[in-house]
């Protein structure tokens, strides 16, 4: 199966921020009936929550906040097959959506469905710059970096989605997005976020080769890093 991920952005962000619980109830309910008429079981949606509030690495880059990403796996990948998904979940707010791959180098334990998976979760979206062919691009990110990024910090989880392409016209040039879970004391401390409790020698070592590999493809303005919490949801069987 192919996956999707839709990035709904946020419209008014102040009020949309103090009701998390509300927000994916609102998007549980504009999903429910498109991902069940496609067969579809499950679904990933990621928030920022309280849990995950006032975060140290937020960075935002593209003039819309993101609300919400939602991330499922679908027989097919295509603004045409995925039609009323979309406009069910435009009624949350504006979106975009990209057809990706799925690479997972440190699978995410996942809690019951309807349960928060532990932890703070990283979305970053990132853009690869005009200096790098697009095959470089992705050797350099998956075949190189991957490694770097495990080493240097205290992820769990680690999942890497490819743009394959939009399926919405005025989605970002996004080239990539990532997930990335942290320990939720990752939220306030660095030496925790970079694999280093207590050892700053270890934490700017972790800190310096992390930004050294990410140098390589990627340039400051590229990414927004996004702290989430992420939760794992069921769909209802259809009644009969």
């Amino acid at each position: 199966m192919d996956m999707v991920c839709v990035v709904v952005w946020a419209s008014d962000p102040a009020a949309e921020a103090a009701d998390p619980a509300g927000l994916r109830s609102r998007i549980g309910r504009a999903v429910e009936g498109p991902l069940a008429a496609l067969g579809v079981q499950r679904y990933v949606v990621n928030v920022r929550d309280e849990a995950v509030a006032n975060a140290m690495i937020d960075v935002q880059v593209t003039d819309r906040p993101v609300l919400a990403v939602v991330r499922a796996r679908v027989p097919v990948a295509s603004a045409t097959a995925l039609a009323d998904l979309l406009d069910a979940l435009r009624g949350v707010g504006p979106v975009s959506a990209w057809s990706v791959t799925a690479s997972e180098p440190l699978p995410i334990a996942d809690p019951a469905e309807g349960d928060r998976c532990e932890g703070m979760a990283n979305i970053a979206l990132l853009r690869r710059p005009e200096r790098i062919e697009r095959e470089q691009w992705l050797r350099t990110w998956l075949e190189e970096h991957t490694r770097v990024a495990i080493d240097t910090q205290s992820t769990s989880g680690y999942t890497q989605h490819a743009v394959v392409r939009a399926l919405t016209e005025d989605a970002p040039a996004i080239a990539a997005i990532v997930e990335e879970v942290f320990p939720i004391e990752a939220v306030s401390d660095l030496g925790v976020f970079f694999d280093s409790r207590g050892d700053d020698a270890r934490m700017g070592a972790n800190i310096e080769a992390m930004t050294a590999s990410t140098a390589r493809f990627l340039d400051d303005g590229t990414v927004d890093a996004i702290p989430t919490g992420r939760y794992v949801m069921g769909i209802p069987a259809p009644r009969v």
